[in-house]
């Protein structure tokens, strides 16, 4: 096997395992929030000198079964998406800013969880960076004008307005 084939064979073999790895986490964290629900719920008095910053966290996003519904759609819809190799990409570009609110998240609220989500974000991002030709297509590079020449000895017909 030549140098050119074990390239595209290991950069085929990341962009799989990572895919896979992101989309299998977050069908897994989206089933979660749906039933019983990833997130605390029901009474909750905040008492900083006792209760931590991810307590407070927990309770907020487990108040409204709402939001938690809305968080584990996007988070399945991005899974499904990065399973099917045609729309692994938008799957991916709807991953990203769901993975890095969440890391922002977890930094923020000292959810122990701080290099799980940011190990998922490097892996998003490092996922765009092997779509770049693709992404610089559609977002950059402007469109190919039609090679199509329009006739310029057009009969002219003169028209009489009584």
């Amino acid at each position: 096997m030549n140098r050119s084939t074990f390239l595209k064979k290991l950069r085929m073999t990341i962009i799989t395992t990572f895919r896979w790895s992101l989309a299998l986490t977050f069908l897994i964290y989206g089933i979660a929030k749906i039933y019983p629900g990833q997130f605390s719920t029901g009474d909750f008095i905040y008492d900083s000198t006792k209760d931590s910053a991810m307590q407070l966290a927990w309770h907020f996003f487990g108040y409204s079964d709402t939001y938690n519904l809305f968080i584990a759609f996007g988070e399945i819809t991005a899974a499904l998406l990065l399973v099917i190799p045609k729309t692994a990409t938008l799957g991916n570009i709807i991953y990203l800013p769901i993975t890095v609110n969440i890391t922002i998240l977890d930094f923020c609220f000292e959810i122990p969880a701080r290099s799980v989500t940011t190990l998922l974000t490097c892996m998003s991002i490092a996922l765009l960076f092997f779509e770049y030709k693709k992404l610089k297509r559609v977002f950059f590079d402007s469109p190919v004008a039609a090679e199509t020449s329009i006739p310029t000895n057009l009969i002219r017909k003169k028209v009489n307005i009584q």
